[in-house]
This record gives C-alpha cells, structure tokens and sequence, in this order.
C-alpha cells in the first residue's frame, strides 16, 4: 500500500517494481490528488489507484483517516495475508518475495516502536522524559487565526509567541503549545485527566511505515480503531497522530517482530527530513536487511533505482 501525495512518475516505477520483484503482490495507491492529479487507472490490473478526497496535511489526523480508508480498501479488494505501507518516496532495496517469507513466519508485525514516558513540571524547566508523549497526551486545538493563516508579524507578534512559549513552559502540566512546520502551524494543548494511558498500556511512538498480518489488519480495523473507538476519538484531537496511533494498540497486543524495519531511513536533522540515498548508499541499503528504503528522489537517485531494479529481482 503506498501513501502518494505527489510524482506519478516515480510512484508508478516503484509500484512496477514491487511487482517486478514479486509478481503475485497486488499494490493499492492512495493518493492525495490536491497537488498533483494522478490517472484513474493503470494498465497493469495488480494495481489500483484510490483518491481517498481528504486533506492529508503532514501531521494531521486526516492522514491516519487516508491510512485506515486505505487498508479497509485493501482488505476488501484482494483479501490480502500481508499488507506493507510505505510512502511514494521509498523503493525496494531487496528481493520482496524474499522478504514476505519471513513477514509471514516473523512472530509479529513488522515495524518500530519505543514506549513514551513524559512527566511536565512548573516553572521554567522541562519535565523529566519524552515530551513527545505530549503530543498524545493533551487534547490539541487550533486558533481561529490559525485555521484562517493569520499570522501577527513585526516585533508585536514577536513579542505575543514569546510571551505565550513562556507561559506555555511554566504551565505544562496543564497546557502546551506546539508548532506543526511541516502542516498546520500552531496548536494549543490542553492535559487530559486523567492520563488516557498508564504503566501497563503505555503510549507507543514509531513509524507508520509497517507490515501487518491479516489476524494484525483485522483486529486494527475491526477494534483497536474502528469507527467510534476510544484510541480512534483520543488520537483525533492529537498531533502527528500517525507516528503513535498504530503502533499503540498494535504494541499493547505483543512487541514487533525482530526484524530490521519496513523501511530503511535515516533523518537529516538540519534539513529536518530523511536523507536521500544515492548510488553511494547501495552497499548500506542492501545490507540493511530492510525490504524498502526511505527517502529516493527521481533525479538525485536515478543510477540508485537502477541498481536496486537488478538487486531486488526475484531469488528464484
């Protein structure tokens, strides 16, 4: 299942090349049509194409919604026994009917998740932990100016954000506000209490790019986040729910397998995004033992997605 929002090109190789690499794959896109319209069909019938209609911002709810709709899709449609989500930016870096053999055999789902522990404190320092778990802990909203991008510029509202990230330090245990870069700008949070987790299920954060097993799909669709389900409301009012909302009920019911991760990334900190892997990089990627690897530019990647075409061929 991959989750477009942009470069029918690229996105069309790697499908071809998940399907080069095993044949008997069926690949779903989901894709975000507001920036770049993509065709309704293509010619190969073991892909379909889905525009799921929903403003899919980074970091938003809306993103999980185009995530879950996407599943429910491709349960119904192929019936799978395994379902991979990864982006339109990732490609194959090993042979994936390889790779589905020991999916199917691993003892869990195949992903990445840490447990987050945060506890805020008054006054002028951070509290003690990940204060990531922040951003699943309170109940976030945005300003009407927000909503509409209003933005006060010049040294008055200069003056406000520092006023109001001053008192957003010294009250955290009741209040938070964060910034969204990369999607909707500022969100005003409020704690919940109690705690919607605790020891025994604690809130999980990872990546979203993971493999389920169907028993896994079914009970993620059917329960854990089903339409009207406790998670599914919590993690509506949260911020990048994506990185938790999965991984938590999937982590509750048993670890990840002890496999390497869906997709192989490593993040640019100064460019606050992953790295673009290169020809350079084959030799990392191929022994990452990772089955896809995360980020792949069209251009800067090109002699890459080369190699990686004649790598990830079938063993057989």
């Amino acid at each position: 299942m991959i989750l477009s929002h942009k470069d029918w090109a690229q996105v069309s190789r790697l499908a071809a090349a998940i399907l080069a690499s095993s044949p008997d794959a069926r690949v779903l896109i989901a894709h975000d049509a507001r920036r770049e319209p993509f065709p309704r069909h293509d010619p190969d019938s073991r892909i379909e194409i889905v525009e799921h209609g929903l403003p899919a911002d980074w970091g938003s709810w809306e993103l999980v919604e185009a995530m879950l709709s996407a599943l429910a899709t491709a349960r119904e449609r192929t019936d799978p026994d395994l379902v991979c989500l990864i982006s339109g930016q990732d490609y194959p870096v090993r042979p994936l009917e390889d790779w589905e053999d020991e999916a199917m055999a691993a003892d869990g789902w195949i992903g990445e998740a840490e447990p987050l522990r945060y506890t805020p404190r008054w006054g002028r320092r951070r509290g003690t932990g990940s204060d990531t778990l922040t951003r699943y802990e309170y109940r976030w909203f945005r300003t009407p100016a927000a909503r509409l991008g209003i933005r006060l510029t010049g040294r008055g509202g200069e003056f406000l954000r520092r006023v109001r990230d001053a008192v957003a330090l010294r009250m955290e245990p009741l209040f938070s506000v964060r910034t969204v870069t990369r999607g909707r700008g500022v969100h005003w949070g409020l704690r919940r209490m109690p705690s919607p987790f605790n020891p025994q299920r604690p809130c999980w954060y990872g990546s979203q790019w993971l493999a389920l097993r169907r028993p896994e799909l079914d009970r993620l669709l059917d329960t854990d986040l089903a339409p009207g389900s406790r998670l599914r409301r919590l993690y509506r009012r949260t911020i990048i729910p994506d990185e938790s909302a999965f991984v938590t009920p999937l982590a509750w019911h048993g670890p990840p397998a002890e496999l390497p991760p869906v997709s192989h990334s490593v993040w640019d900190v100064a460019r606050d995004e992953p790295t673009t892997w290169t020809l350079h990089d084959l030799g990392t990627l191929t022994a990452s033992g990772s089955p896809f690897c995360r980020k792949v530019d069209p251009i800067a990647s090109a002699p890459l997605l080369d190699a990686l075409d004649r790598v990830t061929a079938p063993s057989g």
